[in-house]
């Protein structure tokens, strides 16, 4: 019988490829080291869009210093309101439902867009509020323009990035309609700001002027007037801006160049607490989600574990959404002569 050598050469052909057993293996530790690395490299990420974050508030803050620098008082956090409660006591006789944000634009780069706006005219045609749970609310005033017509529309429907937090990737447009929009022209949508001014969640007509006691207010609201020297607790341990998200459950994230429906700020001395998910007055009860705020005004992110604000010396701080609601009230207030230590 004839005899046959295997040669080497075969023998090498023979394992040159992997069994199924060994490819499977392959396969099971990339995955562990995909699932291994993946939570750094989004970690990693957010550590990037934090502090892209963090200075967005930052020239937001040097915008406010140079604004006051110019007119020796901060800027107001809006300028008359025609959807606010009890119009016929603090109504405004001329509506112009501006944020204030927009009289920062020419401090933070914006010259070109703020060159657009109408100061004569409205920024949105805001006339009403929510009459069937909080009236009255008509104006009594009439709107000092049209905002379409004036070109104001155009301005405020425009999305500033320096507004805007690179974590949210919720819905940055706020819808035409009579509470929250520009107008019902479908044409223009609000652009929303992650961040507003800190102030009170009170909708009633001109209340930042008509406190009772000034040791309540918050540096910013309807028609303020705040200075450097009103923040008697010091511009190091209180609230100038405040961080909220875009998707609220109860009302809407503020539009950075116009003010609707209880869209009068962000007030990290709330009750609700910082990143509170959940709307206590919803019928039947929603099912809380991260990154929709439960109600308006609320202090929020989408950073894990609280939220940016702004502090009136120009520093950017977290805050925990543990912090306990003292320490968030003392540092919401100007003036109360209780200042503390920011955590």
């Amino acid at each position: 019988m004839v005899g046959f050598r295997v040669h080497s050469a075969d023998r090498l052909n023979r394992h040159r490829g992997f069994t199924l057993v060994e490819l499977l293996v392959v396969i099971a530790i990339i995955g562990v080291l995909v699932a291994l690395l993946l939570p750094a490299v989004q970690a990693a990420r957010e550590s990037a869009r934090r502090a892209s974050c963090t200075n967005n508030i930052k020239q937001v803050l040097i915008g406010l210093h140079n604004y006051h620098d110019t007119h020796q008082r901060f800027t107001p956090g809006g300028i008359a309101y025609g959807w606010c409660k009890n119009p016929m006591i603090g109504g405004a006789p001329s509506v112009h439902n501006v944020n204030g944000l927009l009289l920062l634009l020419p401090f933070v780069e914006q010259m070109p867009l703020h060159s657009k706006y109408n100061m004569k005219a409205s920024a949105a045609n805001i006339s009403v509020g929510n009459d069937g749970c909080c009236g009255p609310t008509a104006m009594v005033g009439t709107l000092a323009g049209d905002a379409v017509a004036s070109g104001n529309a155009a301005v405020v429907s425009q999305r500033v990035k320096i507004f805007n937090c690179p974590s949210d990737a919720g819905d940055p447009w706020l819808a035409a309609g009579n509470y929250y929009g520009i107008s019902t022209n479908p044409a223009y949508k609000g652009a929303k700001t992650n961040y507003d001014f800190s102030a009170g969640n009170d909708y009633t007509c001109d209340s930042w002027n008509r406190a009772v006691t000034s040791n309540t207010r918050r540096m910013f609201g309807e028609n303020s007037n705040s200075r450097i020297a009103d923040v008697t607790d010091g511009t190091s341990n209180c609230a100038a801006i405040v961080e909220s998200t875009f998707n609220v459950y109860n009302g809407r994230c503020s539009a950075w160049g116009y003010r609707g429906w209880v869209m009068t700020g962000n007030d990290i001395g709330s009750t609700r607490g910082v990143n509170n998910w959940t709307y206590t007055g919803a019928t039947p009860p929603i099912i809380p989600k991260i990154g929709r705020l439960g109600s308006w005004g609320s202090p929020g992110s989408l950073h894990p574990g609280g939220c940016m604000i702004g502090i009136a010396d120009g520093a950017v701080r977290f805050i925990s959404e543990n912090a306990d609601l003292v320490t968030r009230e003392r540092i919401a207030k100007m003036a109360d002569g209780e200042p503390v230590d920011l955590p």
